[in-house]
Parts: structure tokens; sequence; C-alpha cells
């Protein structure tokens, strides 16, 4: 006698792909144990449905956007922290600059009178002062613009001295005054280089006033070697 539901006849007109389904769920000997955990797993896994050239064409098509999309990103990623690293290192600088510009700047001077010495060597220290941060310019003797002999010209020549020229050569010839060592030198008299190269008026206790190229106007140490340089004793009126 045939049972209603083991038709072989009905087993043979099954989908293939259910029949084989069938077969591997209930056929024991297609089952092993998984080594880890000792659950027993189908030897056969069941295969994804075929899909048709147009659907793995925008299953790809949707894949390389992902990528593009990745690729631009981790770009614009790059991309920012490269310019984040510029400002970092333009900042960094820009302090610096700051910094540097700072440390090389003139302290003020303000004019401490020295009773020691006469009205006339005091009024030259003073209005020397007066031209404190005077940028360099060759020929110059103006508040706009000045070098060392248009200083001592415009300086000396304020107090009465009618100085002609604008060499330093010359200045040396005519000035009124004794050549004589730097360290004979009162506040107020010249110190000339021996080339004729520079020169500068004595502030006193080794400090002169000059214009020169890398400082404008300053008061500064002499920076000359005794051998280099020669001071003039100028002969100053009421002295």
């Amino acid at each position: 006698m045939t049972l209603i539901n083991d038709d072989p006849g009905a087993r043979s007109r099954q989908n293939p792909r259910t029949s084989a389904r069938e077969f591997t769920r209930t056929n024991p000997f297609l089952n092993r144990p998984d080594t880890m955990s000792g659950r027993l797993q189908p030897a056969l896994s069941e295969q994804p449905e075929p899909t048709s050239v147009a659907e793995r064409g925008m299953a790809e098509s949707r894949w390389m956007d992902e990528q593009n999309v990745a690729f631009q990103q981790e770009q614009e990623q790059l991309q920012q922290s490269t310019m984040n690293a510029i400002q970092a290192r333009q900042q960094r600088q820009q302090a610096q600059q700051q910094q540097e510009t700072s440390n090389k700047a003139p302290a003020q001077y303000n004019y401490d009178p020295d009773y020691s010495v006469s009205d006339t060597r005091q009024q030259i220290l003073q209005r020397t002062s007066q031209y404190q941060g005077t940028p360099y310019q060759l020929g110059g003797r103006t508040a706009q613009g000045i070098d060392c002999s248009g200083l001592v010209m415009s300086v000396y020549n304020s107090l009465g001295f009618d100085i002609k020229s604008h060499s330093v050569s010359g200045q040396a010839r005519s000035i009124p005054g004794v050549k004589t060592a730097v360290n004979n030198l009162k506040p107020g008299d010249l110190v000339v280089w021996n080339d004729n190269s520079h020169i500068a008026i004595y502030a006193g206790n080794g400090q002169i006033w000059d214009a020169s190229r890398s400082k404008g106007t300053s008061l500064r140490p002499l920076w000359g070697r005794p051998d280099q340089v020669y001071g003039i004793a100028v002969r100053l009126p009421g002295e």
C-alpha cells in the first residue's frame, strides 16, 4: 500500500533546488559537527540566487561610487590636515618674528642731563637723542632719514657751527678741535674711524650716538677697536 505523502512521482515533480535543500536538511550523512561549538553544520551551504547582468552592473556601480566617496573623504581629510599644519607653522613663525622684533626694538632713550659737563655739551646730547630711531639714508640729514655725517652736521649746526662738508674726512678736517685718543673724550666730542668710513658723537662711558645702516640712529657701545678709531676733542663755545 502506498502512503499519500510518499508519492515518488510527487517528489520527482518538485523544484530541483527545493529538492536539493530538502535532501541536504534530512540526510544525516551530510551534516558535520562544528569543532569549535559542537553544533552540526551542513556540509553544503545554500548559494544565493544568481543575479542578472544588469543587477551585477548596478552592484558594481554602487561599489565604485562607495569607493570614490571614501577616497574623496580621505583626500579631504588629508588636505585639511595639511592646511592645519601649514597654519600652525605660520603662526609659530609669526610669533617668533614678533619676538625677534621685540628683542631688537631699541629701548627708548630719555636724555639724563650730566651736570658735570658744560651746557653746550648737554645740548649736543639732548638734540642728538631727538634723532633716535631715524632710519638710515645716505646723504640724509633730517628726521626722515639721516647718515652718520648728516647727524653730526645737523646737531652741531643747530648749536651755531657752520659745517658745510657732508663727508667724514671733510668734517674731521674742518670741525675745530684737537685729535686725541678716545679715552680722553668728553660727551659731545667726536669719534672718527681711521679709514674715514664712519663718524659718531661721543656720549660718555664708552657709548656713542651714530647713524648706521643696520640700526638707524641709536645709542650704543663704541664698536671700533682702539687702533681703528681716534677722537676729536671739539672746541665748544663757552669752554
